[in-house]
């Protein structure tokens, strides 16, 4: 078995192009229109591009999400011709409907999904339109398109499906077979009402020719179909996708794979198709170590979902007045050297005082499933070196992963809403690397009764979790980092705010190691 699996990149290189704002269009046209997209993009140096299509997990979706598409056009692509399409005069579908107008000629067909059945159908459409280049429809939008005369390649309605496992079953049989196995996906929230979490992945996922299929994982009975589909995939697969973490981390840890969180990120099909690129950080520098130090590395998580190391963090880099004030270290996803280049240069034209640390996976297989363990392990080992990265952010056995992988800082746990990893205190070296775990942020008076209720007279070392990019972090933790340095006379210390790097580095030091 391939021991090292690295994220699939789209072969053809961007020249130029073809841009679609989406905000008008229905749910039904952005599917549709995002299916089209891979269709194109798979094999057309002149590529589409969207803007404003609908997550209601990116912030509640509407005019409260992040909408990052546009900027990146001049932030990343500044370079690359744009030549914008006029919508149709539509009032369902009129940024949809301009791009059929251009790309007729690509769509050999339509897939109908079943609107009683909806998130199934609509996924398993997608999969039978990445081998056939039909595009995914509703049942209104394809009478819309009639006088268009397309074929039907699939009408989900005759099936007459009456759950989920039986579409998956059918799904299985007749189109698996010939389904792209590097990676596998699956997919939830596909609906089309204002909760759903949106059509933007499908352009990847039918460009790369993916599996996707819907099951609902809460639900015991079709959870354990998980495995059905699974074992089609050597372990340590890569799962792309979303499905609901409180059960699949476990699960998909238990079957020996691990899920990497793709949540509606617009573009994929363009980001992907330039250049891999690489990076390579500044060394970690140690802070002065005294006796009443307390040391300080500020993160923010949640990097391995790509929606936030491709929306969210950046938007907060661009936007926050306080970016740069307070070293800290912004967890993402270190696939972007292959999956968006362009956007991980971009980070590190921008670094300035701070740090990217790495985060695969939401989870990873058992350490007892050898062999989809290693696979893990050297997944991640081939992303830290080609990231330039020194810190790895893991919250499950991250001391089996720290021992295999060896990162110089290994970040543990997560103290968010579903508290895991090594406690508040906890910090060791595991060889060469410096292991530590963390605590959550909520405000100076908090760390103040920290540091009171630790051991002392000697240096303390804290790994602080200080939220997601869904709030301005560098304002807050500038707040705070000021307050603190308020009270030093007051309680005794000393506070120095780190790069997680730096920590270690720090730490090193102390303990009379190599820096």
């Amino acid at each position: 078995m391939d021991l090292i699996t690295k994220y699939m990149k789209v072969n053809i290189p961007t020249k130029s192009m073809i841009v679609v704002d989406l905000s008008r269009d229905r749910m039904d046209g952005q599917i549709a229109a995002c299916i089209l997209q891979g269709i194109v993009n798979r094999d057309d140096e002149n590529k589409i591009y969207v803007t404003n299509t609908y997550c209601y997990d990116n912030k509640r979706g509407g005019a409260t999400q992040i909408q990052i598409a546009e900027r990146y056009i001049e932030t990343l692509f500044a370079d690359i011709p744009v030549e914008r399409l006029t919508p149709v005069v539509d009032q369902d579908w009129p940024g949809f409907k301009a791009l059929l107008e251009r790309y007729t000629d690509r769509v050999k067909g339509l897939i109908i999904w079943d609107p009683k059945l909806e998130q199934a159908t609509i996924e398993a459409a997608t999969t039978v339109a990445a081998q056939t280049d039909g595009l995914v429809v509703s049942p209104e939008l394809a009478a819309a398109l009639s006088d268009m005369n397309f074929k039907v390649i699939q009408d989900f309605r005759e099936l007459a499906f009456e759950n989920n496992s039986q579409c998956l079953d059918w799904l299985l049989k007749n189109w698996f077979a010939d389904a792209c196995k590097e990676f596998a996906f699956t997919w939830s929230h596909m609906t089309t009402d204002d909760r759903s979490w949106g059509a933007a992945n499908k352009d990847y996922v039918v460009a790369m020719k993916l599996f996707t299929y819907y099951l609902d994982i809460s639900d015991p009975e079709e959870a354990a179909l998980y495995a059905k589909v699974l074992r089609n995939y050597p372990q340590g697969t890569p799962i792309l996708g979303w499905t609901d973490e409180r059960w699949a981390d476990a699960l998909f840890a238990r079957l020996g794979y691990f899920m990497v969180p793709y949540i509606s990120v617009e573009n994929l099909t363009v980001h992907s198709s330039f250049p891999s690129t690489t990076g390579q950080q500044s060394e970690p520098k140690p802070a002065e170590v005294v006796s009443n130090g307390v040391y300080i590395s500020m993160f923010v998580a949640d990097g391995d979902n790509l929606l936030h190391s491709m929306v969210y963090e950046p938007d907060i880099i661009m936007t926050s007045a306080s970016y740069n004030k307070i070293s800290m270290t912004w967890i993402i996803n270190p696939g972007l050297v292959d999956l968006s280049p362009r956007l991980f240069d971009w980070y590190f034209n921008n670094l300035g005082n701070q740090e990217m640390g790495a985060m695969l996976s939401d989870g990873h297989p058992h350490s007892d499933r050898y062999l989809a363990f290693k696979r893990y392990c050297n997944f991640c080992d081939y992303y830290l070196e080609k990231s330039g990265m020194f810190t790895l952010k893991q919250m499950e056995e991250s001391e089996a992963v720290g021992w295999n992988v060896q990162p110089y800082v290994m970040n543990s746990g997560y103290a968010g809403t579903c508290a895991k990893g090594i406690g508040e205190y906890e910090y060791h070296m595991d060889d060469e690397t410096f292991h530590i775990g963390s605590i959550k942020l909520n405000n100076a008076q908090t760390i103040r009764k920290l540091v009171q209720a630790a051991h002392r007279p000697e240096p303390l070392f804290l790994n602080i979790f200080c939220g997601t990019a869904v709030e301005d972090l560098p304002q807050k933790v500038n707040d705070i980092a000021n307050e603190l340095l308020q009270s030093e006379n007051a309680d005794d210390v000393r506070y120095f705010f780190l790069r997680s790097m730096d920590l270690a580095a720090t730490y090193r030091v102390w303990k009379g190691l190599p820096v």
